[in-house]
């Protein structure tokens, strides 16, 4: 197996365990839910399945298992209660700590024979996972630490590279134009040869800076959910233990953060969510007594405010009282008498963060609010971040870390347009679309396109920009189009060119161009280029007043393109849709890939294809059912289908036939030539 599979594997299989995890925390609140539970199921099926195609059987059996126990819970066969549910979380982990090994190129510490004997008799299954926990902190241990100071420091040498290396490109520049006027005395031959040498030492020098920059960013920057995703497994089993009811939340869990800085949070917010548990939620027959719900509130959430990213921890528990907080310090000796009938009750809240004022002792006094608090300001201020604090007696206490923008990464689409590229932060894009000019209809003298049975007005993005020409590139009849969302409004802006999606480094432009329309700020691209970051509500309020005639007309008078052996491969999961694009792309296929039935139904109602090849269990419509589906469809009623499947039953492959499948090919047997040699056989 190639490192590409395994590696595509593993983080298909760390998605399918985050959510099992999440959403079986949801199920034990909520043991009705049926949806929730064939999603969960799909998730287990797919794990399952991935596992089995790559051979890693021990991963499918418990897969298998867990599966087998979600149908029941949706056949109504077995209970949702905690029961079943920690049993499930069991197995989560124990797939958790078999491909964590995996990664590491490690046996696996998980007896699956005693590991499925207690699972069916519904035993702790803790006997039947090794203790590797030593092994396992090497792995994550395999960093390099390093100060901020550092890191800095690191990027500003960047910045003069980039320089340099401009510096570099006009000498080269100068010299070649030296050879053009050479005279007798100054050979041009010689010149033109140190030229040459010159732009290849030039163009080394891009490509070291290209990766130098990538690996400062990567090291620089991770997402929050780095630090979060256990939370709301730890916060289930404290409040648990407690007889408390809690709803743990998080939010924006996407958004960069300083590593060195979230090396530092993660303990500290594992300490205040603790005890928020502990101390700040009251226990349900207090906050009933309170007027408060029973159930109480922690949330963690992440936001762009500004120029700043801002984090928030907020429980709806006891609060932080000032009173007591003033009393604590002064028998600690970190205010004196006169200094604390001065503070306001606002202020005292900050006695917390001074040194000396975290104790065991204030566990007690306060609920541990201010353990440590001192080192994660100290940490902010290295950063030129800043620290709020917020409370009220009874009803809720927040932690607000507020970090500058310039330390943000924000996932953006990138694109080219008028020649130029630019990024729009992603949160504003609701898809990329390719464009042929009978999509394109006129309404009230405005271009519209028709994307997902809604009508969305079509815009030139270089027209909004006000680039010279406001013409888009136009590739084989078609033009690429990103399609923006704000609030309820959506339009389409056709592009030159989509290359694809990136985390960025948000940079501000500064008080000279503060007054640039259309944009709020700008990156340096890997090669050293900046690209400006549009500001997509001031593109909404230009598009209001922006002509759109024009795009149809160039489309229709553009050479169309057509291509023949087109392939739609239908999967859920990433790591068997992968496989095989790959395969079929390698033997010169065009592949199109769907990632449900729902989404192969669109594509065939737009495009035309010679073969279809389908996974069965989907969300949504199976396999079968999709064949089902092409087989009403003219165009598609004599289309070959294949079914790609670890549902291995006779039952199952009489039902692909019945629907109208050519092939049948089970995904334990799966091999290269197998799908190639069939493929080959029905469209040659």
């Amino acid at each position: 197996m190639t490192t590409k599979y395994l590696d595509i594997f593993l983080r298909e299989a760390h998605e399918h365990l985050q959510s099992l995890q999440t959403k079986l925390l949801v199920l034990e609140k909520e043991p009705g839910n049926g949806p929730l539970i064939h999603e969960l199921l799909r998730n287990a099926h797919t794990l399952k399945g991935s596992a089995r195609m790559l051979g890693f059987e021990d991963i499918s059996v418990i897969g298998h298992r867990m599966e087998d126990f979600l149908k029941e819970m949706e056949d109504g066969a077995r209970a949702g209660d905690s029961a079943t549910i920690d049993l499930l979380l069991q197995g989560t982990d124990a797939i958790n700590r078999m491909t964590e090994a995996l990664a590491a190129g490690k046996e696996s510490p998980v007896d699956v024979e005693k590991f499925i004997a207690a699972f069916d008799q519904g035993l702790s299954t803790a006997e039947a996972i090794a203790d590797t926990q030593g092994s396992e902190q090497e792995v994550v241990l395999d960093t390099v630490r390093t100060s901020v100071k550092t890191l800095d420091s690191l990027v500003n040498l960047l910045g003069e590279l980039i320089i340099n290396k401009k510096r570099f490109e006009d000498k080269s520049a100068e010299l070649k134009e030296l050879g053009r006027t050479a005279d007798a005395m100054l050979p041009a031959g010689r010149i033109r040869d140190f030229q040459q040498a010159l732009e290849e030492d030039v163009l080394y020098l891009g490509y070291i800076i290209q990766e130098l920059h990538a690996e400062a960013m990567a090291l620089r920057m991770l997402p929050l959910k780095t630090i979060t995703e256990g939370f709301a497994r730890m916060v289930r089993d404290l409040s648990k233990a407690q007889g408390k009811e809690i709803e743990f939340e998080i939010r924006g869990d996407h958004i960069g953060i300083d590593r060195l800085l979230l090396e530092n949070l993660k303990p500290m917010f594992l300490h205040m969510l603790t005890n928020a548990v502990d101390h700040g939620i009251e226990s349900p027959q207090e906050r009933l007594a309170k007027g408060k719900p029973a159930k109480g509130t922690i949330r963690l959430s992440a936001h762009h405010e500004g120029n700043s990213v801002v984090i928030e921890l907020r429980d709806d528990g006891a609060g932080m009282d000032p009173k007591r907080i003033k009393e604590t310090a002064l028998r600690r000796g970190v205010i004196d008498r006169d200094e604390a009938e001065m503070l306001r009750d606002e202020e005292a809240l900050y006695l917390t963060l001074r040194p000396g004022f975290s104790t065991s002792e204030i566990v007690t006094d306060i609920s541990g609010r201010g353990v440590g608090m001192d080192v994660v300001k100290m940490n902010i201020e290295k950063v030129k971040g800043n620290l709020t604090l917020k409370s009220q007696v009874g009803s809720f206490t927040e932690i607000q870390l507020t970090l500058p923008l310039t330390l943000a990464v924000i996932d953006a689409l990138l694109i080219t347009c008028g020649g130029e590229r630019y990024a729009i932060p992603l949160s504003y894009v609701q898809e990329t679309v390719k464009i042929r000019s009978n999509d394109i209809a006129t309404v009230a003298g405005k271009e519209v396109v028709t994307i997902r049975n809604v009508t969305v007005p079509l815009f030139s993005l270089a027209a909004i920009l006000g680039l010279e020409d406001g013409r888009a590139a136009i590739s084989g009849g078609k033009v690429s189009a990103v399609v923006l969302k704000q609030r309820d409004q959506v339009i389409a802006c056709s592009i030159d060119s989509n290359q694809g999606t990136s985390e960025i480094v948000v940079k501000s432009l500064g008080s000279q161009l503060k007054r640039i329309r259309h944009t709020f700020g700008a990156t340096v691209m890997g090669d050293g280029n900046p690209a400006l970051i549009l500001d997509v509500p001031d593109i909404f309020t230009t598009a209001e007043g922006t002509s759109t005639v024009g795009l149809r007309r160039a489309l229709q008078e553009s050479q169309q393109v057509v291509s023949r052996g087109n392939v739609l491969v239908v999967d859920d999961s990433i790591t068997t849709r992968t496989m095989e694009k790959s395969i079929l792309t390698a033997k010169g296929y065009d592949v199109t890939i769907a990632v449900s039935a729902e989404d192969a139904l669109e594509k065939v109602s737009s495009a035309a294809f010679d073969l279809v090849i389908s996974d069965v269990e989907m969300p949504g419509l199976n396999g079968f059912e999709l064949t089902a589906r092409l087989r009403t469809m003219d165009e598609y009623r004599n289309i070959p289908v294949i079914i790609v499947s670890s549902l291995a039953k006779d039952e199952h492959k009489r039902k692909a036939i019945d629907a109208g499948a050519q092939a049948y090919i089970v995904k334990g047997a799966f091999e290269q030539g197998t799908l190639l040699d069939t493929v080959e056989a029905l469209i040659g």
